[in-house]
């Protein structure tokens, strides 16, 4: 049979059609190997080309003084972009951008004619040349905000606040100990181009908010810290020595209210001075004391049982142990501990060793924290020397009672001597005071922390009073206040050759003290690591217990602290108006208070209160407490006032009240 013969026609239709599905499932397939296959490769392309990712810098926390002073803040900047997709004209926007910011019109043009979309022109750029930029309106300019660290006291407690690096990061100090705290967290933003002319600008979501970083609040007090340094400074410009420190604490709470070292810097310049001009040497060197460990050496003898504050040594003019001879200042004779403390005498000292054990004199120290870290909140504090009895010598235990062979922080001798200070008690060291939220709604308090009790309260008001004598007659004559009574003790220790021997020239010079000498409201620490001049100058006595005077002055009258000595100005003008008011007083109302309850209670009821030897600030309190209401003239201590105390209250309702000059200085 034949086979009829296709039509060309439908021939035709059958390879079109053919080729018509052919077709159509290459193009399903390719979409399919773009939809399904490569949709993420194609995707990720897509938002590279439309959407960018950007970090939003967060706001560093600011350090303040314990008074709220500003010792550390981020200080807005600007970071100025061109997004190139919306640039019509490269050369009006490079004009535009080098009539404001100091970038040339070459350099701007060559960035923005590259193949980036997203290109950084300037960064950190103040504020006010931003808000001149952002008048412009140029098409395609971006800005970002940024933070730059700023230190507004400059060189005030640089070595202890430290520094940050250019990414916000915490480098040294302060910063870097509570780095994450003070940093917060970045944000996220998003950079999208979804516009379908040229004419819509792109847009920017905030995906992820910054969150700002935590505020610290140091016991520093600002005030403190300047009187430390500018006192340590007028000290360097005299003694020229290689460094130098000086420490305030409250023995009672730990907090440390200045800490202050020479060489300084200036925080804002940070990079300009070598690395170990940036060390916090208080806590990080470590030097041999000298004679102010003398007073823990008869702490220990005393409290172990040894010895009692009665008990006497002789001295020769010198200390004499098998195969050694210490030189002494004199030959003082019989001696009390009041005076071998008062007189620095090594001879007592050298005796003292004799009646300790090894493991007594190591115990009283390591009970005082020597030895150890005080676990105040600083990077890199050294431990200090302190070797157990197993590798002592012969000669160690004598050498130990006057402060050698061994070596301590400056911040660990605060510690110690705040023990003696508060009644007995070893608390730790702190430089913070509280943090706090952005928003100051979250605050966390930092309490007082006792490590443990190192002395009884007698033996300890022992003691203060065996402190008290080495000021008010023996070697630190010259840290004498003329409005308060102060105790503590000089040291000059000979610092050690590189052959192993003491120098006869290179000398620890400081002095270490309480004030008021009984009731104690802080301790100062005044050190100077080899400062120039000759064996007779060169002394803790001479050259930082005068300067230990003047801080402490000025630091008490500061802190309003009445005056204890019964020979200031300030406490004969208190004593000599009560004097005279209560004389009159008994004179004209024979029914009114005693004299001597007078003195220490406040008439209340329809009569006018006493001020006479009150603050300020309680002066105001009293007042306020009362129908009247008053004119005050000074600031320091209530020395006078009219209408007298126990009269009755003035038609006018006014009274003027007297005070010494202000204690601010």
């Amino acid at each position: 049979m034949r086979k009829r013969k296709l039509h060309p026609r439908t021939v035709r239709a059958v390879f079109l059609l053919v080729l018509s599905g052919m077709l159509i499932f290459i193009f399903v397939a390719r979409l399919i190997h773009l939809q399904i296959l490569q949709h993420n490769q194609w995707k990720n392309r897509s938002n590279k080309n439309h959407i960018s990712k950007r970090v939003i810098d967060m706001k560093r926390g600011n350090i303040y003084d314990r008074r709220g002073s500003e010792l550390a803040i981020s200080v807005d900047t600007f970071s100025v972009f061109v997004y190139t997709p919306e640039v019509k004209s490269p050369a009006e926007v490079a004009n535009a951008l080098a009539s404001v910011i100091p970038v040339s019109r070459d350099e701007i043009l060559s960035k923005i004619s590259g193949k980036q979309d997203y290109v950084l022109i300037y960064k950190e750029l103040e504020p006010k040349l931003a808000g001149k930029l952002k008048q412009l309106a140029i098409q395609g300019v971006k800005f970002e905000n940024h933070y730059h660290r700023y230190y507004p006291q400059k060189s005030l407690a640089a070595n202890l606040i430290g520094f940050t690096g250019t990414e916000q990061q915490g480098l040294e100090g302060i910063e870097l100990k509570y780095d994450k705290t003070l940093c917060g967290y970045p944000g996220l933003a998003i950079q999208e181009d979804i516009s379908i002319s040229d004419s819509e600008p792109s847009t920017m979501r905030v995906i992820t908010p910054p969150m700002g970083g935590s505020n610290l609040y140091l016991t520093i007090d600002a005030y403190i810290q300047h009187t430390l340094e500018s006192e340590l400074q007028n000290l360097v410009e005299k003694y020229k020595p290689i460094d130098g420190s000086a420490i305030v604490m409250d023995p009672y709470n730990g907090e440390i209210l200045g800490m202050a070292c020479y060489p300084s810097y200036n925080l804002n310049e940070f990079g300009s001075v070598k690395p170990d001009v940036r060390r916090n040497r208080p806590v990080t060197d470590i030097f041999e004391p000298g004679s102010c460990m003398k007073i823990f050496a008869v702490a220990s003898a005393i409290e172990h049982k040894r010895a009692d504050t009665s008990s006497k040594f002789y001295c020769r003019g010198y200390g004499e142990i098998p195969g050694r001879r210490i030189r002494c200042h004199g030959a003082h004779g019989l001696v009390d501990f009041h005076k071998a403390i008062s007189a620095s005498c090594n001879g007592a000292m050298t005796e003292i060793s004799k009646i300790l054990e090894p493991s007594m004199l190591y115990r009283t120290y390591k009970n005082f924290g020597f030895g150890d870290p005080t676990g105040v909140e600083v990077v890199s504090e050294s431990t200090g020397i302190l070797k157990p009895p197993s590798k002592w010598s012969a000669f160690s235990p004598s050498s130990l009672c006057m402060g050698h062979e061994l070596a301590v922080t400056g911040v660990q001798l605060v510690q110690a001597y705040s023990a003696i200070a508060n009644g007995g008690l070893l608390v730790k060291p702190k430089l913070i005071k509280q943090i706090s939220a952005q928003d100051n709604e979250m605050k966390e308090e930092f309490e007082t922390e006792v490590v443990r009790r190192v002395l009884s309260p007698e033996l300890a008001k022992s003691l203060r009073e065996m402190l008290m004598g080495v000021v008010e007659g023996g070697t630190g004559r010259l840290a004498k206040i003329k409005d308060y009574t102060a105790g503590g003790k000089t040291s000059t220790a000979q610092k050690i050759e590189p052959s192993g021997s003491y120098s006869t020239t290179k000398v620890v010079c400081s002095f270490i003290g309480m004030v008021p000498a009984m009731n104690p409201k802080i301790v100062l620490l005044v050190v100077l690591n080899e400062p120039k001049g000759d064996d007779r100058t060169l002394s803790g006595g001479l050259v930082t217990a005068e300067p230990f005077s003047n801080i402490a002055d000025r630091v008490m009258k500061y802190m309003r602290i009445p005056p204890d000595r019964p020979q200031s100005k300030i406490f004969r003008d208190i004593a000599a108006y009560n004097a005279e008011k209560n004389n009159s007083f008994a004179q004209t109302d024979t029914n009114s208070t005693p004299t001597g309850e007078l003195a220490d209670a406040e008439i209340s009821g329809n009569t006018v209160p006493n001020l006479i030897g009150k603050s300020l600030k309680d002066a105001i309190q009293s007042v306020e407490k009362s129908s009247l209401k008053a004119i005050f003239d000074g600031h320091g201590i209530v020395v006078s006032q009219q209408p007298r105390p126990g009269a009755p209250i003035p038609a006018r309702k006014i009274m003027r009240v007297t005070l010494s000059p202000d204690y601010r200085d």
